[in-house]
């Protein structure tokens, strides 16, 4: 090999390693399970492609561990979250600036002969939720219905409505839809408006908040043309 050879073959090992070096590995976790990860990995796969020197990964984990990794900097970023509720207890997660998600959370029901419009709107009746959808659980506590039940999994919950044995379950609008899917229920659906919505935002660890205006630009460019729209109705479509 002569000295020409020797030299290119060094500069391209150099500048491979740079290019390696440069591009920044992200791997971000859920405490959301499918469907709603599904999107999430969905958003995240097409932001990935759109991101140059980018690379995203991405995990589900229980709720609680996930936020616990990502503020001590062992995951680099959690999809997602209400940023208010964390503030206080997680100082090393910022987040982003752009929602891409709202988190609904719907009462199911056989009746649709009551307008429920609110939670308060239950109070009469027997109502259940599942551990673990704080918000739901806690807003029915809140009001305190006629009868509640608060069960371990959404089939328990859906069953349930199935024998009669509730008049409404609350859950968010996308894992009742899946769970109506899973367990060919034909009666029960999902009310009209949602009881509540919440807009959630992926949220990074604070040493890359170097790369949330990236993440800003590139979640704002994907809702602009279309393309958030376009995976939450394939979601819907396959439920």
């Amino acid at each position: 090999m002569n000295i020409n050879s020797i030299i290119y073959s060094a500069l391209l090992w150099v500048i491979t390693g740079l290019s390696c070096m440069a591009e920044t590995q992200l791997h971000i976790s859920s405490g959301f399970t499918p469907p709603v990860s599904d999107f999430f990995n969905s958003v995240l796969t097409e932001a990935d492609k759109r991101m140059k020197d980018v690379s995203i990964s991405f995990e589900i984990l229980p709720a609680e561990r996930s936020l616990i990794l990502v503020n001590q900097g062992i995951n680099d970023a959690d999809c997602c979250r209400i940023p208010a509720l964390l503030a206080q207890e997680y100082k090393n997660i910022i987040p982003v600036d752009i929602s891409f998600f709202s988190a609904r959370f719907s009462a199911f029901s056989k009746k649709n002969d009551v307008p429920i419009k609110s939670f308060t709107d239950l109070k009469p009746f027997s109502v259940g939720s599942v551990e673990g959808w704080k918000i739901a659980v806690n807003k029915i506590k809140e009001i305190n219905p006629a009868v509640t039940h608060i069960v371990t999994t959404p089939e328990q919950l859906f069953l349930m409505l199935e024998q009669d044995r509730l008049d409404y379950g609350v859950v968010g609008y996308l894992s009742g839809l899946k769970t109506i899917a899973d367990l060919k229920l034909n009666n029960i659906h999902a009310l009209e408006p949602p009881l509540e919505e919440k807009q959630l935002y992926l949220v990074v660890h604070n040493k890359h908040k170097n790369l949330i205006p990236l993440f800003n630009e590139v979640l704002n460019e994907m809702k602009n043309d279309g393309t958030i729209n376009s995976l939450y109705s394939e979601l819907i479509s396959s439920l």
